[in-house]
């Protein structure tokens, strides 16, 4: 791809690129970095980051939001619903159909290639009557082979967004207090980070569709037409922690011998 294409497709500007970036170079910075030593290592990182064997690929599918729309009226929407409340399958074209939903979820998108990222991303899989089933009841971004950048640039942007909010924030401040929470344990078995996080994913499905909820019941409905206004995003979102294993300090075992 040359310059001009990657300008196209590419959401990261350098305003977007310097927030992404200045958490970790304060942490450089804190850990007494100079700035020679962290642009050699950026250099080394970015020069690692071009080696793609065996690694997935990033795919461009632009804003992602609209295809988390159409999932999230797919699952809402009673004109979409069987009778059980589940959202079921549609055909591509029809009164009620797949091309329906996303004309109402996202006018602006293309249904044969919102149907088409949706299936390469497994969200969505046709089944044998010529219909097309939800089967994921969040935007799931990952296949087997490939990755979908701009979903993974903005969650990369947000975090980062948050960190810089939380360094800078005075003791005065009117905003809005962010946070950051984590829970995590390093004695697990094989077995039980693979439990922990089925179940981990299982439960944070739950909760995020809860948050969704609020946000959509809390969402401005009307906005008069002469009143001007910025749009500001607010969410959550949540990470796996799954590190590679590490060695574990002689003394430390001792202690829990002890113990």
């Amino acid at each position: 791809m040359d310059d001009r294409g990657r300008k196209e497709r590419a959401p990261i500007d350098r305003m977007r690129a310097e927030a992404l970036l200045f958490p970790m170079a304060a942490f450089l910075c804190a850990g007494g970095w100079s700035k020679k030593d962290a642009e050699q290592s950026f250099s080394r990182a970015f020069e690692n980051s071009l080696v793609k064997e065996g690694a997935r690929q990033l795919k461009h599918i632009g804003d992602p939001t609209p295809y988390a729309d159409i999932i999230a009226l797919w699952m809402r929407d009673r004109r979409f619903l069987d009778r059980s409340g589940r959202p079921r399958p549609l055909r591509v074209q029809g009164r009620v159909s797949f091309t329906t939903l996303v004309r109402e979820a996202s006018p602006k998108i293309d249904p044969q290639a919102a149907l088409s990222v949706l299936t390469h991303f497994r969200n969505v899989r046709r089944v044998g009557t010529g219909k097309y089933k939800l089967v994921i009841p969040f935007f799931l971004t990952c296949s087997a082979k490939s990755l979908a950048f701009e979903p993974m640039a903005y969650f990369l942007s947000d975090a980062s967004a948050t960190l810089e909010r939380i360094l800078r924030r005075k003791e005065q401040s009117r905003s809005a207090d962010l946070f950051w929470r984590k829970a995590e344990n390093s004695d697990l078995s094989d077995a039980g980070a693979k439990q922990f996080l089925a179940f981990s994913k299982e439960r944070t499905l739950v909760f995020v569709n809860e948050i969704d909820e609020w946000l959509e019941a809390h969402r401005r409905r009307r906005i008069p037409a002469t009143k001007r206004y910025q749009r500001r995003r607010v969410g959550l979102g949540v990470f796996s922690i799954f590190s590679s294993p590490e060695p574990l300090d002689p003394r430390k075992l001792r202690t829990r011998r002890a113990k």
